[in-house]
């Protein structure tokens, strides 16, 4: 089995009025039941090219989804050298998990700023961090 077959592409759904937007990215029910908690954070970028990642981890899951702007979630399978691309704007409300052991990067696309929610399924832990060349 690929790394790429455990990927998930999960629609979220995004509401706007006159006050701004509330942008849903993952419910409970599209959660695997074995799901765990590590930490919620945000990423943003301000230069079209801007990179976010390139690394993997070896004890952890991640879930992103763009709230702002569009970026490409890069995928590497670092046994395999296979490559995928995978667009992510924040008009479509899309969430993607990335499994352990896929290099990621997240990477702008346009002039507007890019900013993504991530979810982690472990707390940051700099020995889990392996660095995945860029490109």
């Amino acid at each position: 089995m690929s790394l790429f077959d455990a990927v998930q592409i999960l629609q979220g759904r995004r509401r706007s009025d006159a006050r701004g937007w509330l942008h849903v990215a993952l419910g409970a029910s599209q959660l695997p039941p074995d799901a765990s908690f590590g930490e919620l954070y945000v990423v943003q970028t301000t230069q079209e090219g801007d990179r976010r990642g390139d690394h993997l981890h070896r004890h952890m899951d991640e879930w992103f989804s763009v709230v702002q702007g569009q970026a490409d979630l890069e995928l590497r399978d670092p046994s395999s050298g296979e490559r995928r691309t995978l667009p992510l704007h924040a008009d479509d409300p899309t969430t993607v998990r990335v499994p352990r052991g896929l290099a990621h990067c997240l990477v702008q696309r346009g002039r507007e700023p890019m900013i993504a929610v991530a979810w982690a399924t472990a707390e940051y832990d700099p020995g889990d961090v392996e660095p995945s060349p860029a490109g």
